[in-house]
């Protein structure tokens, strides 16, 4: 794992993006004291989406479009 200061990142963002995405760990420290770490992602095939549509409630009654426009003839 290599450690870079806040003003090196800012200096050498390029470089170090490179070197994250060829799977190295860099601490950046400020003061001599670790604030954050920088480390890939990972590949975007092992997200597990969960699956929304069967956790889908099914609404009862008038679409909301229906109701707007109602509202809007109100007014006129």
């Amino acid at each position: 794992m290599k450690t870079a200061t806040v003003g090196e990142v800012q200096k050498n963002f390029g470089k170090i993006l490179k070197e994250i995405n060829a799977g190295e760990e860099i601490t950046i420290t400020k003061r001599g004291k670790p604030i954050a770490k920088l480390t890939a992602l990972g590949p975007k095939s092992e997200i597990d989406w969960p699956d929304f549509y069967s956790e889908a409630i099914e609404l009862k009654g008038k679409p909301i479009s229906e109701i707007v426009i109602e509202d809007r003839e109100d007014r006129f």
